[in-house]
């Protein structure tokens, strides 16, 4: 197989992943046939090429993101997995540290692009620095027994077989879509924790009235 072939081949398999996981739902009981159907339906709707341009989805999902990151590919591997076999991989710490993650280093990476900084993080994805960070977070989550820890061991694999069009560390580790769920997904937990917050005080407000 040529190294131009797995590059195309890994780069459609997060959207295919990703569109199989929207297809299934959230249903807790999967039926075998819906399971089946959700896979060969996705890769069908990707592939079918579309009028006028002759381009199929996978093909139009590259042109948005060429280089998916091995993290996202491995998040959205396990969780299809955990929706197919009803079987937990990640606990929800493991989810939480995923999130946590993504969003540190989207908001390390980004904001260059959008202008906000000169800094160019981006540049030391090829070089030694971002690997090492990357090592470092890894080996830190895996000593705290997460399982995350062990997933961010994919990229330098992924990196090192050169199963992306790039060469820079940055898109092995994370790509916009990562980015923005993980951003999105730390601003709603915290919402969140932060509405409980309110209504437990309120609560013991209340309480602390009528005694």
């Amino acid at each position: 197989m040529s190294r131009e072939l797995s590059q195309q081949l890994y780069a459609g398999l997060a959207p295919w992943l990703a569109l199989a996981l929207l297809l299934m739902g959230r249903n807790p009981y999967l039926s075998r046939v819906r399971i089946i159907g959700s896979l060969l339906l996705s890769l069908i709707v990707l592939s079918i090429p579309v009028p006028l341009t002759g381009w199929n989805g996978f093909a139009w999902v590259r042109v948005l993101e060429p280089n998916p990151s091995f993290t996202l590919t491995a998040l959205l591997g396990i969780a299809l997995w955990e929706r197919i076999s009803s079987k937990r991989i990640f606990r929800p710490a493991d989810w939480k540290a995923a999130w946590i993650f993504g969003a540190a280093s989207a908001l390390l990476l980004y904001p260059m692009g959008l202008g906000l900084t000169s800094l160019d993080p981006y540049s030391w994805g090829w070089w030694s620095r971002i690997p090492i960070l990357v090592a470092v977070a890894a080996a830190m989550l895996i000593l705290r027994g997460s399982r995350f820890g062990i997933l961010l061991l994919l990229p330098f694999a992924g990196f090192l077989i050169g199963l992306q069009e790039s060469t820079n560390f940055w898109d092995a580790v994370i790509d916009p879509f990562y980015a923005i769920f993980s951003i999105l997904s730390v601003i709603a937990t915290t919402a969140l924790r932060g509405v409980k917050s309110v209504a437990l005080t309120s609560q013991t407000y209340k309480a602390h009235r009528v005694f």
